[in-house]
């Protein structure tokens, strides 16, 4: 639990740096759009990490299927976002 908080933290704030590859056509105001998917973000991150504590590839897809149910779609490199919701 010591190594897993600052983790989390540096995670989230390499999240925040970076350009998002996420949108959510939900929330068109940007500052709005930022501080909620923040939010999501850390949130999907404590809830991957806390069920695969040892598994990154099983953290980054519980991550990914928790941020695309919280409404979040994922862009690729090009900026266009890709619709993998489950069907």
């Amino acid at each position: 639990m010591r190594l897993f908080i600052p983790a989390l933290i540096l995670s989230a704030l390499l999240l925040v740096g970076c350009s998002k590859p996420w949108t959510n056509a939900d929330i068109p105001n940007k500052q709005r759009s930022e501080a909620q998917f923040e939010r999501d973000s850390v949130d999907c991150e404590v809830i991957s990490g806390e069920k695969y504590p040892l598994d990154q590839r099983r953290q980054q897809a519980l991550y990914e299927s928790c941020m695309i149910d919280k409404g979040w779609l994922k862009r690729d490199g090009s900026g266009i976002p890709f619709n993998t919701k489950k069907k």
